[in-house]
């Protein structure tokens, strides 16, 4: 269930960041590449929760991959209500699904799962884009550095958020003792990596971007990725454990 969780809040981050590249920045291709990574990712958070549930038929992510499938199939009408319509459903969706699957998951309230949800696909998501755009500045030459600044900046305002739920969930949850201390080792590599790497490493990434030096960026934000996938999944570890997004 945790690996299910894991993935389907990538992708559900993946989708819902989208934007901030724009279409007429990336082009339609990009578009194309992110709705083929969150779909597979959809796609196997499914076969993992088909795989926890003891092979039981559940609907959990198909209509997020069916809805994946049409949106793919309808980009080249952007402007067309059977483009936009799909689009808009399959927001909601992912909304929805990481809420669900984290409240199943980690058997926490409605409401600390929705803070532990959207928290963790924000930092996620954003991240991720931020490398993988890093990356597509090497295919199109002379792409507007906006949309990478954007995603910089975004990662940086989801860390911020990120912190203040996980704060407010061991000072509010009364978890300290069973966090910090007895779970001491996880849960301060999850804070060392997952929380406070992504605002060490802002700094760099700004300055990189800044001067438009896309590569360095990029190098930079590999190890972001890589820090906030172990911080989550320690995170999430440890959520399962108190019912409370740490």
């Amino acid at each position: 269930m945790l690996l299910s969780l894991f993935l389907i809040d990538l992708a559900a981050g993946l989708y819902l960041f989208l934007p901030l590249v724009g279409r007429s920045n990336a082009g339609v291709k990009f578009y194309r590449l992110i709705l083929i990574i969150s779909g597979v990712l959809a796609l196997c958070s499914y076969l993992a929760d088909f795989s926890a549930s003891g092979g039981t038929f559940r609907i959990r992510s198909l209509p997020a991959i069916a809805l994946t499938l049409i949106v793919y199939g309808t980009l080249r009408y952007p402007k067309r209500l059977i483009f936009r319509i799909p689009a808009a459903l399959l927001g909601i969706v992912y909304v929805i699904l990481p809420v669900a699957a984290w409240q199943e998951a980690t058997h926490a309230s409605i409401g600390w799962s929705i803070a532990g949800a959207l928290s963790s696909m924000a930092l996620l998501g954003s991240v991720n884009m931020a490398m993988l755009l890093g990356h597509w500045y090497l295919v199109v030459r002379g792409m507007a550095i906006d949309p990478l600044k954007r995603l910089t900046i975004a990662t940086l305002a989801a860390t911020i958020v990120k912190i203040a739920v996980v704060t407010i969930a061991i000072v509010a949850g009364g978890a300290w003792y069973e966090v910090a201390v007895r779970q001491g080792i996880f849960f301060w590599m999850h804070a060392g990596w997952g929380l406070l790497g992504p605002l060490l490493l802002y700094p760099m990434v700004w300055g990189t971007v800044k001067i438009r030096s896309t590569m360095a960026a990029t190098g930079i934000l590999y190890v972001d990725v890589v820090a906030v996938v172990i911080g989550e999944v320690l995170g999430a570890w440890l959520s399962a454990m108190v019912h409370l997004p740490v």
